[in-house]
């Protein structure tokens, strides 16, 4: 076998199939080239301590309240503790690091901005991480001492060593940002690469539980300086640490928490995390009237989600192969599904993020690296995907099978992209006084004509309103079954008028035009 594992692709040819399948495990556990996240000594796919969201967010359209993953913001201080070897010595001076973690247009050896700048781009100027590092530690055994299992303990063992050697240096409160007793971004960056996945020093997020000027250590990162200064895994681990969010496995290249596509200018995070952190606009379209929107990249983004479930929704967004994302291999609406409950990326069957491949092809969950990491028919777009709903491939349904979101008519790849989001509404016409001809189907309800079937005893509202808001009609229902809506006021004029039907306990809301 011919490969690499750290900074390219791995490609293998074998002829025995039971060889090939045993290789072809370990390359998707290693080829990810993704540090991980670690947890009291064992690899976990998301954060055990970070509860997950139980109710809906506060406020979708704007700010981060009731975001599902931290979300610091304003200047950010973080620690950064370096580290060598008797067996590999410093190849960059602490000055040269520095420069590379906090100097603004930073660009040696290609990389694109510092790892500031790389935060500073991808939220929009929300945050504005300054690391301050410390150095050098010559760590008392050898690298290759360190790089040795079973697992993590001689990566424990070196945190140790670290956090013991700066203690009187360092005023580790410095760091508590938000003034919680905890310090937020601990980060151990060591010279030489990673030599093996899940073990040793193999770069990783990791737990703590030391007490340190009054303050407690909490979260870390340790990260390889490698031989060149890149920027993919000290941001990739960042995220991790300081933002919590899990390893994107089976989601491509389409977010610096998922593949490895390019160290020198990575892809930024991914836009539903964008959008829970705040960092741009999203507009929440659950109960949105039908219509044509806009999507214009770098925000307004659009979230969709579950009535009864709101931990899952999907999400859609513009993205263009230009500037952090010219390494894609295509442009347009990009959408997601994500539904927190399942949390981290734990299989191609358990997706806490995933894309929905305009192509329906699924090539992502088919094979995790390295190819195809991203492409142009993955994107929703005039002349690759007409719609997206409950009966096309890939489809709208939720994970328990049921769904009613609808999109339609894409535009052409640009800076704006433009949609249309069909939500139930229809149009009836007046036969006589008291009966229209109408037809909605919905998870919850039926209506068909005058006649309203309740699926479940939920208490249940009906309103009409005319063109300029005025109500015209209500009615409460409560219990499973038929009922009658009596059409008789409406029918007396003439224009458009708005259905409203709320249910769940009037807690959701739907909506229909009515011509």
């Amino acid at each position: 076998m011919n490969g690499h594992t750290e900074s390219g692709r791995n490609y293998i040819q074998c002829k025995n199939a039971n060889t090939f399948l045993h290789l072809l495990l370990i390359i998707l556990l290693v080829s990810s080239a993704n540090a991980i996240i670690v947890w009291e000594g064992k690899i976990v796919n998301e954060w055990p301590d970070q509860k997950p969201l139980s109710s809906l967010p506060k406020s979708l359209a704007s700010g981060n309240e009731g975001s599902f993953y931290p979300n610091p913001s304003g200047k950010v201080y973080a620690l950064t503790l370096l580290v060598d070897f008797s067996d590999q010595p410093a190849s960059f001076t602490t000055d040269e690091i520095r420069a590379w973690l906090n100097q603004r247009g930073f660009n040696r050896n290609g990389c694109n901005g510092s790892v500031k700048d790389y935060f500073l781009d991808v939220s929009n100027g929300i945050v504005e991480l300054e690391n301050e590092a410390f150095g050098f530690y010559r760590a008392r055994n050898s690298k290759s001492y360190y790089d040795a299992g079973p697992g993590y303990n001689k990566a424990s063992e070196l945190v140790a060593e670290v956090l013991a050697y700066f203690d009187p240096q360092v005023d580790y409160s410095k760091y508590d940002n938000d003034g919680d007793g905890k310090i937020d971004a601990i980060s151990i960056a060591y010279t030489g690469t990673g030599q093996t996945w899940g073990q040793g020093i193999w770069p990783h997020a990791g737990g703590i539980n030391e007490n340190k000027d009054n303050t407690r250590l909490t979260r870390y990162m340790m990260t390889d300086l490698g031989e060149s200064f890149r920027l993919y895994v000290f941001v990739h681990e960042t995220g991790h640490m300081l933002f919590g969010w899990p390893d994107l496995y089976w989601f491509g290249d389409y977010c610096v928490m998922g593949n490895r596509m390019n160290d020198y200018n990575p892809v930024p995070v991914n836009d539903f995390f964008r959008a829970d952190q705040g960092w741009i606009e999203r507009i929440d379209l659950t109960n949105a009237r039908s219509g044509t929107y806009k999507a214009s990249v770098n925000g307004p983004a659009y979230i969709y989600f579950k009535p009864d479930k709101p931990q899952e929704c999907f999400f859609w967004s513009n993205i263009r192969k230009t500037g952090r994302w010219s390494s894609l291999r295509g442009s347009g609406l990009l959408i997601y599904h994500f539904d927190n409950s399942i949390g981290g990326n734990s299989g191609p069957d358990r997706l806490c993020l995933r894309v929905m491949e305009a192509d329906g092809k699924g090539d992502l969950i088919k094979s995790q690296w390295p190819d195809p990491g991203s492409q142009l028919s993955d994107f929703f777009f005039s002349g690759n995907s007409s719609r997206f709903d409950i009966s096309s491939t890939p489809s709208s349904k939720w994970y328990d099978g049921t769904g009613h979101l609808k999109i339609t008519d894409f535009g052409p790849p640009g800076d704006t992209i433009s949609f249309t989001l069909d939500n139930g509404e229809t149009s009836l016409y007046a036969r006589n006084p008291d009966r229209i001809n109408l037809s909605v189907q919905n998870p919850d309800f039926e209506i068909s004509n005058d006649r309203l079937y309740l699926r479940s005893n939920t208490k249940s509202l009906i309103r009409i309103f005319d063109i300029s808001g005025k109500l015209l009609y209500t009615r409460h229902f409560e219990g499973a079954g038929q009922h009658r809506i009596n059409f008789r006021d409406i029918t007396k004029s003439t224009g458009i008028f708005l259905l409203d039907y709320c249910s769940k306990d009037l807690k959701s809301k739907t909506q229909f035009l009515i011509k």
